[in-house]
């Protein structure tokens, strides 16, 4: 009497279908359990199932290492594996899923951090005319952290006037240090002491714009020097990480 998934021990059926048996698998896999090497159409009967679909059946189960075949006479008589293939499926995909967790391992950092950047909660200032402007760099003087600009091109200093030079006063006080990336045009009129130390200087022929971005702790101003100076400041580690990526291959490329 042939078993089918319907008459036999559940335990033995979910324990089946734990392995990926779908319906028709387990009752081409059973029938071949029991009858041994046997003909496509000896499975078709017993089954009750269309030649198709148990061909279909037939192929993922050989996929899966469960059931092989044997030809004889021109013809193709399938058989069921030993049961301890079973096992062996088990340890293969075991394998795979330790693979794929290296995988999965490797790149969760910059998952992470992704997902960080989605969820954040970013925080945008926008700081107007000459006043907004010292409001603006007043916050690099609270920061008390290093301080990046590129797009340099003497703005700051044409537009603020004495400020310019109280505020990079302070800044040496506060020993706040700058690394800034000129136009290559400044080199002539730039003068040593306009930006005392501490301080480093480059210079880059292609950052010639009305727009100076600073960078400092979690924070990236972006500056337009239009008639009415206008400063978007961001709030984000994420974005302010980023722009210091940027700032570096950009200092890279700047000639001292």
């Amino acid at each position: 009497m042939i078993l089918f998934p319907e008459t036999m021990d559940q335990n033995t059926i979910l324990a089946l279908r734990r392995l990926g048996m779908t319906s028709n698998e387990l009752k081409v896999y059973l029938v071949l359990v029991e009858l041994g090497s046997t003909l496509a159409g000896e499975i078709v009967k017993k089954t009750e199932l269309h030649r198709p679909n148990v061909y279909d059946a037939l192929e993922r189960l050989i996929e899966k290492g469960f059931v092989t075949f044997i030809i004889q006479a021109n013809r193709k008589y399938f058989e069921a594996k030993p049961p301890v293939a079973l096992l062996d499926y088990l340890e293969e995909k075991q394998e795979e899923l330790e693979e794929e967790k290296k995988i999965i391992a490797k790149i969760i950092p910059e998952l992470e951090i992704k997902r960080k950047l989605g969820k954040e909660a970013l925080e945008a200032t926008i700081f107007k005319g000459k006043r907004g402007i010292k409001s603006m760099l007043e916050e690099v003087l609270r920061t008390k952290k290093d301080f990046l600009v590129y797009g340099a091109g003497g703005k700051f200093k044409r537009w603020m006037g004495s400020y310019y030079y109280n505020f990079h006063k302070r800044r040496k006080q506060k020993k706040i240090p700058v690394q800034i990336i000129y136009h290559e045009r400044m080199r002539k009129e730039h003068r040593e002491q306009d930006v005392p130390r501490p301080r480093q200087i480059r210079y880059n022929k292609g950052l010639d714009s009305p727009v100076t971005v600073y960078i400092f702790g979690d924070r990236v101003s972006i500056t337009v020097w239009s008639e009415q100076p206008v400063a978007t400041v961001i709030r984000s580690k994420e974005v302010s990480t980023s722009f210091r990526d940027h700032f570096r291959i950009l200092w890279e490329k700047a000639k001292p």
